[in-house]
């Protein structure tokens, strides 16, 4: 744990927890603006560049790892509402600082709770440190090798506009505590029914 601390920095940087967590303070992201991009693998197959433009709507869910049980039961409560994001023209995406091994095992696991049997939306892995920090998350470091062997996200929710920019933005410092996904579903409707602006730009645009 240690010698785990020590190399907490990305890029080859070492870099202790404490003047990473400094490093962060204040890095959220700002609403209206783009989502910086992220390279990823996905389970499923492929590479998605997390955060380009589609011309759809994208819910991003970062999810803390396999070795947590409320993340596995929140990302299978998504599945279960899944055809109403797809009615709305919603891409889902949920990723991990996993590797591919547990990511793939964490796949397997939601598909035995759904009654189909199958996840539609896409999972990518292997989420580096650095990229958290681009992206203002809360990062954990294990408790034990038992939870995971490296440090790992805390929740957090980006809902990207068709234009690529930042709508919604939810973070937490813990598993106990996630965006309502009815709320999310009908806020997306009353957005796009209402052309509601994105909220929270104070300061940011002036």
């Amino acid at each position: 744990m240690k010698a785990m601390a020590q190399k907490f920095g990305g890029g080859g940087q070492e870099q202790s927890p404490a003047q990473a967590a400094a490093e962060l303070a204040g890095k959220r992201l700002i609403p209206g603006h783009a989502l910086p991009h992220v390279v990823l693998h996905t389970v499923q197959g492929g590479v998605i560049e997390v955060g380009a433009p589609t011309g759809k709507w994208q819910l991003i869910v970062v999810y803390r790892g396999k070795h947590c049980p409320v993340s596995r039961n929140y990302l299978a409560s998504l599945q279960q509402i899944i055809y109403e994001l797809d009615d709305l023209g919603v891409e889902v995406l949920a990723l991990t600082a996993d590797g591919r091994e547990k990511a793939e095992a964490f796949l397997d696991s939601l598909r035995a709770t759904t009654e189909t049997k199958e996840i539609t939306y896409r999972i990518a892995y292997g989420l580096k440190l650095t990229d958290m920090r681009r992206w203002g998350l809360y990062v954990s470091h294990p408790r034990n090798i038992r939870e995971t062997e490296h440090p790992f996200p805390e929740p957090a929710m980006f809902l990207i506009n068709p234009e690529g920019q930042v709508q919604v933005a939810e973070y937490s410092n813990s598993p106990f505590c996630r965006p309502d996904l009815r709320i999310m579903i009908e806020g997306i409707r009353y957005i796009e029914e209402n052309d509601y602006p994105v909220r929270g730009t104070y300061g940011f645009n002036s």
